[in-house]
């Protein structure tokens, strides 16, 4: 895709534990999450109030803490996006659906020991105030974001 063009997107939203999530889908059928969904369910924040490439660095950091080399080399850039359902139009970073479940699985940053324990023996129970980012962590420890997309074979 050139640089400035704008790419026209699907989304549908999808729901954990009462927590919203926005799937975006390009005309590859390849899944993305917007980056403003991370900021949202890691740190309350749902814009990043830092340059693009301060945000692009966090990011890139966060991916090279997981334990695995799956997604080494991968760039992140800030695009574009045009939603052909409502013509919505956004600049955002893409994060492709599975990075975006590696780094919910992933424990960092979330420091309840007890939780930890009760989602490891299979025991925990999601309360009210239990934050977005442990309801999800615990959710895709046994789960996937993919089981509850529609694609457009059963619409």
């Amino acid at each position: 895709m050139a640089e400035g063009e704008v790419r026209i997107m699907t989304r549908q939203f999808v729901y954990v534990d009462d927590i919203e999530i926005e799937v975006c889908t390009n005309d590859n059928g390849k899944y993305f999450v917007r980056h403003n969904l991370y900021l949202w369910i890691m740190y309350k924040r749902k814009n990043s109030d830092v340059p693009n490439d301060i945000t692009i660095k966090r990011l890139t950091d966060e991916i090279n803490r997981l334990p695995t080399i799956r997604w080494s080399g991968y760039r992140f850039r800030y695009e574009t996006i045009r939603f052909s359902e409502d013509d919505a139009e956004v600049d955002n970073l893409l994060v492709p659906l599975a990075m975006f479940e590696d780094l919910m699985k992933d424990k960092y940053g979330v420091h309840n020991t007890n939780i930890l324990e009760e989602i490891k023996k299979g025991e925990y129970k999601s309360k009210p105030d239990d934050s977005e980012r442990i309801k999800l962590f615990a959710w895709l420890q046994s789960n996937s974001l993919f089981s509850l997309l529609q694609t457009n074979n059963n619409k």
